[in-house]
């Protein structure tokens, strides 16, 4: 299970490096700064909730795991493995916000291992895609098709925009701040 614990531990993205690797690296620093906003906290810290928001950071954590396979392994490359979290989804399949929901219930550990899954798991699926404009093999919505390289910018672009999220969240815990 990788942990950050300084944010000068995250995933570093050189500048010279090709579209899917600049890709890939963007998407591994988002990933290691959630690592980094979670890191240290025991499963009761990343179940707060800090009103009006029913967000958590355990939440923010599970939801991002689970909304990068949906997209990599499930809907681009037509769910090569069973992602560990889909027993759950398909208990609590209709309800939209079952990540957020039920994310209390899992351990720090769980949470952190299925984060690494869905990393590992979109890393091979890209390493082995030879053009970032190839289809997914599932459409995604009202038959709309969608290619890995606006997958994988759509991923940056959900984890960019929880990272504000877990920003609040981690400062409102114990005003930890930084980016």
């Amino acid at each position: 299970m990788r942990t950050i614990t300084d944010p000068a531990e995250r995933f570093d993205t050189p500048f010279t490096a090709d579209e899917k690797q600049t890709l890939l690296g963007i998407l591994a620093f988002q990933r290691d700064t959630l690592r980094w906003k979670v890191s240290g906290l025991s499963g009761t810290l990343l179940a707060y909730q800090h009103a009006p928001s029913a967000l958590s950071l355990g939440g923010l954590v599970k939801h991002l795991a689970v909304i990068e396979q949906a997209w990599v392994n499930v809907t681009f490359a037509g769910m090569v493995e069973t992602p560990t979290w889909y027993a759950q989804y398909k208990e609590q399949r209709g309800r939209n916000d079952w990540t957020f929901a039920t994310a209390a219930d899992d351990s720090p550990e769980q949470l952190l291992t299925w984060l690494d899954e869905a990393q590992r798991s979109t890393e091979q699926i890209v390493g082995e895609t030879a053009d970032l404009g190839t289809l997914a093999q599932e459409p995604f919505w009202e038959g709309q098709e969608a290619s890995l390289r606006w997958i994988l910018l759509h991923l940056i672009q959900e984890y960019a925009r929880h990272l504000g999220h877990a920003d609040l969240i981690r400062e409102a815990i114990d005003g930890s701040v930084g980016i």
